[in-house]
């Protein structure tokens, strides 16, 4: 995610401004296969702002991204939290259409798919 205020819920110690850092540093120094991971269906996560994140994400002009949806496994924070019914998670149909919006954005900005869960530039 690009939002920071959802970084912060979700533990990661990052901040979007961070994953610019990175990515600069990166070409600077000749890296040109560069690839971001973006996750959705986020506590408290709206469509519009995985839009914003996958908007955010495209304008980097990767040659890859991946972007997967919020999987809860056994014996995590998050899934204890969702058993007590203290996770809001947004719902299937959102969920969905997040997903649905990833392929059709990574398809406008010339990204093909080439699995589930993955999306580069031709060759």
């Amino acid at each position: 995610s690009f939002n920071d205020d959802i970084l912060k819920k979700i533990g990661r110690i990052h901040r979007s401004a961070d994953v610019y850092r990175a990515i600069s540093n990166a070409r600077q120094v000749g890296f040109e296969n560069i690839s971001i991971d973006l996750i959705f269906r986020l506590p408290q996560q709206s469509e519009a702002d995985f839009m914003d994140s996958l908007k955010q994400a495209i304008d980097l002009d990767l040659p890859h991204y991946s972007t997967y949806s919020l999987i809860l496994e056994k014996k995590t924070i998050f899934y204890n939290l969702m058993r007590q019914g203290k996770l809001r998670l947004p719902s299937q149909d959102v969920e969905a259409h997040m997903y649905q919006n990833a392929i059709d954005s990574f398809q406008q900005a010339g990204l093909e798919q080439y699995e589930i869960s993955n999306f580069a530039k031709p060759g």
